[in-house]
Order: structure tokens, then C-alpha cells, then sequence
């Protein structure tokens, strides 16, 4: 999780997560099956394959979506981008550079997969998976997601709004570099 990004982590309902040393760990046994991952994430709109432009030569182009309208970008990874049969976590990420209202559009999006899917969505930065009826932690997690912006932007001395257009994480350290 780079400061650059704000991420989620979809799990399984059954299985617990655990922050260790290496990451988000999951634990557990229940997985769904790839299949009805891809199934979810196409019957969703704006939501399309695509190539990750951060991915290793060993990672599977299958694993890799993203949901891009008109004013976001949100990437989608499936299994740390391993095909598999099963699938233990996706991960929903976006860039916090991107303009306002990608926050929300992300947990709707989040909210989606884990009610079609069975799933939890684990705020990374909170620490805490989300029940989208609370409306307190619902904004707990969007402070987090202000703070986390706040502190990008500062730490880099740009102006907030410098980007108006949609971009992937990737794209992120080009404008901070000066190169876009």
C-alpha cells in the first residue's frame, strides 16, 4: 500500500485477516470460485479487463480490472494477480490523486463485489472490515481515505485539484516527477 493509493482487501466472510509482517494475511479455508469472480466483475458496469502496467512477467492478465468512468479509476486485482481456481482476496485500489468522488464510487464498488460474491471488504488504512450499514465507520473510513490525500498532497507540495482527469497508481509518480 503505497502512499500514493487507498486500498481495500475483499475476503471471504468465512475467513478471518490478520496485518503481519508481509502484508494483509488471510486464514481460513473458503475461497470463491474464479470463475464467478470474472462473472461479477463483467455484469458490473464500467468495470473491464485490463493490463496492469505494474504487473510482473509472471502475473496473469486475467487477474487485472478496473472499473474507469469519465472522473475515475479503480483498479481491481485478483490474487495478488495469480489465476487460480479459487480465490482467496481482490484487491480495490485507486490513486488518491484522483478527483473527488472516487471514494465513494469505490466502496459502492467494494459493496457490490462483497454482496455478490460473499464477501468482506477490510479498509487497510483502518484497519477494520467494513459493515456498510454502519454510517460511523462508513465515515471513519472516508476520514482515513481525506487524511491519506491530505498527506500525499502535502508531502509532495501540490496544490489539491492540480489533476482533474481520472489516473491508474501507476500514473501517479509521472505527475509527482513532473513528466506529465
Amino acid at each position: 500500500m503505497g502512499v500514493e493509493s487507498y486500498n481495500f482487501f475483499i475476503y471471504p466472510k468465512e475467513n478471518m485477516v490478520k496485518l503481519t509482517d508481509d502484508g494483509w494475511e488471510t486464514y481460513g479455508s473458503h475461497s470463491v470460485l474464479f470463475t464467478n469472480v470474472t462473472n461479477a466483475l463483467k455484469s458490473m458496469l464500467n468495470v473491464n479487463s485490463y493490463t496492469s502496467k505494474e504487473s510482473w512477467s509472471d502475473d496473469d492478465p486475467e487477474c487485472y480490472y478496473s472499473y474507469a468512468d469519465e472522473t475515475c479509476i479503480i483498479e481491481i486485482q485478483i490474487n495478488s494477480g495469480v489465476k487460480s481456481e479459487k480465490v482467496d482476496e481482490i484487491s480495490v485500489r485507486f490513486a488518491v490523486y484522483n478527483p473527488e468522488g472516487t471514494f465513494e464510487k469505490a466502496i459502492k464498488l467494494c459493496r457490490n463485489i462483497g454482496i455478490l460474491l460473499g464477501m468482506n471488504v477490510l479498509d487497510m488504512k483502518l484497519h477494520e472490515s467494513l459493515d456498510f450499514s454502519n454510517e460511523i465507520q462508513v465515515m471513519k473510513s472516508k476520514q482515513k481515505y481525506y487524511e491519506k490525500r491530505e498527506q500525499f498532497f502535502s508531502m509532495f507540495s501540490l496544490p489539491d485539484g492540480v489533476i482533474a482527469r481520472p489516473l491508474y497508481c501507476s500514473e501517479v509518480w509521472n505527475i509527482v516527477k513532473g513528466e506529465r
